[in-house]
Order: structure tokens, then C-alpha cells, then sequence
């Protein structure tokens, strides 16, 4: 702010130098400097203005402005500071509070002050000639330096020392220079980052199971397409209606351990017979299992697989029931049945064959049934896809050197796939089990049950073997399965055949709650 101007000599000469007072922060007022003998310049009445706070002043908003002095020289050296006695301005922006009012820029600002007349022409002329060369004005001396010593040029861009430094801002990087944006890391609890895993584990089980469960779909009818596709296929209806060919396991739930204990009391009781038993309550998967896993001479009992293989060969529709087997001689055989009295060339249908291998055992029908399935290699093949481990056919009957084998458990376990349905259609099923109870030899298993009791089985005997495997139908309701194998010496078929009998008994009363059967006469036919 300029307060006065005066000079006497402004017209005729001009002074070496000038000095000016100007008020630091604190607000002390410094006394002018005379200037070679010039006489002091002083302000008549200094004029006061609102005053401008700034940063970091210890000022008070009420205090006036001290007032500035200049001489001739600082006015003809720098005009700008009559107009606006603060530092010219820098390039360098310093922040302004919200309460400073905007700086006036522009000669305009003259008229704010009241000039002396004698210097106003001084004025208008370095308005009206603003290019004209000027002396600079030397800058006020800084706060606590001594008054003799020359004042420091100041540079246009110094920045005040109570004034806050702006920072530069720094270059903004390229797109291509811009580093990638890195995750932002948040601390996640163990029992969320847990359980997110327990969610992810779960989502890929149940994607996995989904596939595994497509893959095997897409499987099954794979193998279901390439055995309706089978050669000789020649009945889709009956071969929609048979079951597949995929055996199902005996479902077993718990052994009958007293039971149990009482057959082995008669195995211990019979020392030189080598029995074998295994038994099954269709009902409640209740079971016995003794020595029924061991491979026993299967004797006529292996007839029974046989004849699960022709019904499948039906459904199949491989054979015809009705289809004509002719008797040859090879075929004829001695031991057990009818046919072998019959002269070759006779012709007989497929069922009636069938019918007479299980219902007399007939050794010669069995053989034409071996032939017409496609020999044993054939048979062996689908008795182990059945899941039976030791059934075998290696020679004709009556095999009796005892080479072709089974076991307690695989007659059950025929027995029980056939039952529900698994290797044969329905219809082929209900005429399997019809044959079996015609079976004319009652001396074993059946001698065991009681009035009203049911039974489809087969036997077999040979000179050092004697079976009988079936099914009991009880008049309580109750079905269960029955394989007993008993060896035996030489010429001692006895006691084999007693301790079957005692045996069907003893599980008769433990499956219909203790009654007693009745034994029936029947003549042993094998």
C-alpha cells in the first residue's frame, strides 16, 4: 500500500538510490532511511485499509496496517508499487485462505488511493507509457538484518517465508508406463476363508458326481444297445422283457449265530463227512454261511445253472421253445433218466429236454442241452459273468469222477438272481421255478418240512457226493434259500443223506418259529 508521495526534485534530478520501509509479520513499524541528504518523505496522514491476513501471521484482524514510505526514486523505479505495494507476483502460486478478497490487478487500482497533486502527472505519464525503461525498486530489508547494510535483491519468483510451498505435481505416467493395479489385500477371518473353501470343495463334488453319473448313464446303454444288437436277436419284445445280464450280489444282512452253532454241533457229531452249507432269508437278508464257499463235485446239481442259461438263451431268443432237438447217439449216456432208453433220430422240443434235466435228471437230456447252448466253453462264460466263482463244466454227465465243480453259495446265488428277476424275464422265471418243484427226488431237503411248505430245488449224488439246493416257500409267508453239500466216503450215502435231512429240519423250525415238521416217505430217485 502507498501512503504518500512527495519529491521536490522530481523534475530535474534523480536520486542515486531509495529505500522503503515495509512491515514485517510481526507488525513492528521500521523508521525510513534518509537517502543522501534528500529530505525525509512522510506520509501527512497515513491512510489505513482492512488488512490481509495471511498464513502463519501473529496479526490481529482488527490492528491497522502500518504504513509504507517510499521516496521519488521508488516510485520512478517501480510504478507497480504505487499501485500495489506487495511483492510482485511469482510464478510459483502460493495458497490463499477463503477470507483473502482476490487481488486487483491493473492500473485501475490508482483510484483506490489519494495521490499529492504534484505527483500525479508523474503518475498518468507512466501510466500512459508502461514500456518506458525503469530503475527497479529495491527491495525492503529483511527482518533482523542491520539497517546500514545494502538491502538483497529479492528474485521475482522468491516465494515468502511464511508462505507455504505448493507441491509440484509429478508428471502423469503414460497408459503404456501405468503400472497394472495390484489387488487390494483385505484380512480375511480363518473361519470365512473356511468355510468358502468347504463351499468350492462342495460345488466341484457335486460337478464331478453330476459327470461320473452322465458318464456312467451313457455307458450302460452303450452295453444295452450292443446286446440288443447281438446276432440271432431275433425277439426285441422278449428281450425288453429280460432282465439285464449284470449279476446282483446276495444282499446280507446278519448271521444267525444260534442257528449256526447248532450245524456245526451235527458237523462235529459226523466226522468223516465234509459238509458245506449256505442259507438265506429273502426277508430279512439273515444268512448262513458254513464251509459254504468250498468247491464241491457239483453232480447233477450243475444242471440247475444249465437250465438258467436256456431260459436266457429264450429271451435272448437264441432258442425257441418249441424248437426240435433231434437224439443222436453221442448223446446218449448212462445213470439217471428216461431218454437214454429212447432209439436215436427221435425228435423232442427244446422245453420238454429242459423239463426232463431237472425233473428225473435226465444225464442224456442234459447233454443235448449242453450242445444246443454251445458247449460248455460257451456255458462256463456265462456262468462267470453270473458272478459264480467256482461253478465249472469240464466234462458230459454223469461225470462221475466228480470234474466239474460248484459250491454251497453259487446255487444260492443262481437261485437268488433268478428269484428277482435279474438273469431271466419274468415269464421265463415263473416256468423256471414250475420245473424245479417237479422235481420227482423228495429224500433230502424236502424231508425237512412241514404241511403246507413249498420247495423248487435240484439234487445231485454221485459215488462220493450228495446235494440238494432250493428254494422254501413256508406257509407262515416266509421264503428263504437252502444249498447243502455234504462228501462223503465210499459206499456210505447214509449218513450224507441224514444229515441233509437234519439239517432242512433244524432251519424249517428256526425260520417258522419252532414248529415241528413231519417226515414224509418218499423214494430217493437220482
Amino acid at each position: 500500500m502507498i501512503s504518500s508521495i512527495s519529491s521536490p526534485n522530481s523534475g530535474s534530478k534523480q536520486p542515486k538510490s531509495g529505500k522503503a520501509s515495509q512491515s514485517g509479520n510481526s507488525g513492528r513499524r521500521r523508521p525510513p532511511q534518509p537517502q543522501n541528504g534528500n529530505p525525509e518523505i512522510r506520509s501527512p496522514e497515513p491512510a489505513t485499509l482492512p488488512p490481509q491476513p495471511s498464513r502463519g501471521s501473529r496479526i490481529k484482524a482488527n490492528s491497522p496496517s502500518p504504513s509504507e514510505e517510499f521516496t521519488t526514486q521508488d516510485f520512478l523505479s517501480d510504478p507497480r508499487s504505487a499501485i500495489n505495494p506487495r511483492k510482485p507476483r511469482t510464478t510459483s502460486k502460493t495458497p490463499q485462505s477463503k477470507s483473502r478478497q482476490p487481488r486487483k490487478k491493473g492500473l485501475a487500482a490508482v483510484d483506490m488511493f489519494d495521490f499529492p497533486d504534484p505527483n500525479l502527472e508523474n503518475v498518468s505519464s507512466i501510466a500512459s507509457n508502461p514500456t518506458s525503461p525503469l530503475p527497479t525498486a529495491a527491495p525492503p530489508p529483511t527482518r533482523g538484518s542491520r539497517p546500514s547494510s545494502p538491502p538483497a535483491r529479492i528474485p521475482d519468483t522468491e516465494i515468502p517465508q511464511n508462505a507455504k510451498k505448493t507441491p509440484v505435481p509429478k508428471p502423469r505416467p503414460q497408459a503404456s508406463q501405468r503400472p497394472g493395479k495390484r489387488p487390494a489385500s483385505a484380512n480375511v477371518p480363518p473361519l470365512i476363508y473356511a468355510t468358502r473353501l468347504l463351499i468350492l470343495g462342495v460345488g466341484i463334488a457335486v460337478i464331478c458326481g453330476t459327470l461320473l453319473s452322465v458318464v456312467n448313464a451313457v455307458s450302460r446303454s452303450t452295453v444295452a444297445a450292443e446286446e440288443q444288437t447281438t446276432p440271432g436277436h431275433q425277439n426285441p419284445a422278449d428281450s425288453a422283457s429280460a432282465a439285464p445280464a449284470a449279476p446282483e450280489a446276495l444282499q446280507l444282512n446278519q448271521e444267525l449265530g444260534a442257528l449256526k452253532t447248532q450245524v456245526q454241533v451235527l458237523a462235529t457229531e459226523n466226522p468223516t463227512l465234509t459238509v458245506g452249507i449256505f442259507l438265506v432269508d429273502l426277508d430279512t437278508g439273515s444268512y448262513l454261511n458254513f464251509n459254504g464257499d468250498a468247491a464241491f463235485a457239483s453232480a447233477s446239481t450243475i444242471k440247475l445253472p444249465i437250465l438258467v442259461a436256456f431260459f436266457q438263451a429264450v429271451d435272448e431268443g437264441k432258442v425257441q421253445l418249441d424248437q426240435m432237438l433231434t437224439l443222436r447217439p453221442e448223446h446218449i449216456v448212462g445213470g439217471s433218466g428216461e431218454m437214454q432208453d429212447d432209439a436215436p433220430g427221435k425228435k423232442y422240443s427244446a422245453l420238454e429236454v429242459a423239463k426232463k434235466m431237472i425233473v428225473v435228471s435226465d444225464n442224456t437230456a442234459t447233454n443235448m442241452m449242453i450242445e444246443l447252448l454251445g458247449g460248455a466253453e460257451v456255458l462256463n462264460q456265462h456262468f462267470a459273468t453270473w458272478g459264480l466263482s467256482t461253478t465249472v463244466l469240464r466234462n458230459k454227465l454223469p461225470d462221475l469222477e466228480g470234474t466239474n465243480t460248484t459250491s454251497p453259495k453259487d446255487l444260492i446265488n443262481i437261485i437268488a438272481q433268478v428269484d428277482r428277476g435279474n438273469l431271466v424275464s419274468v415269464k421265463s422265471r415263473d416256468r423256471l421255478l414250475q420245473i424245479m418243484r417237479q422235481t420227482q427226488n423228495d429224500s433230502l431237503l424236502p424231508k425237512g418240512l412241514g404241511e403246507g411248505s413249498v420247495i423248487a430245488h435240484k439234487t445231485g449224488n454221485i459215488n462220493t457226493m450228495l446235494a440238494d439246493a432250493g428254494m422254501v416257500d413256508l406257509p407262515n409267508g416266509k421264503r428263504y434259500l437252502v444249498a447243502v453239500m455234504v462228501k462223503h466216503p465210499p459206499e456210505t450215502e447214509k449218513p450224507a443223506q441224514t444229515l441233509i435231512r437234519d439239517i432242512s429240519r433244524m432251519s424249517y423250525r428256526y425260520l417258522n418259529d419252532g414248529e415241528t415238521p413231519e417226515d414224509s416217505k418218499v423214494k430217493i430217485k437220482n
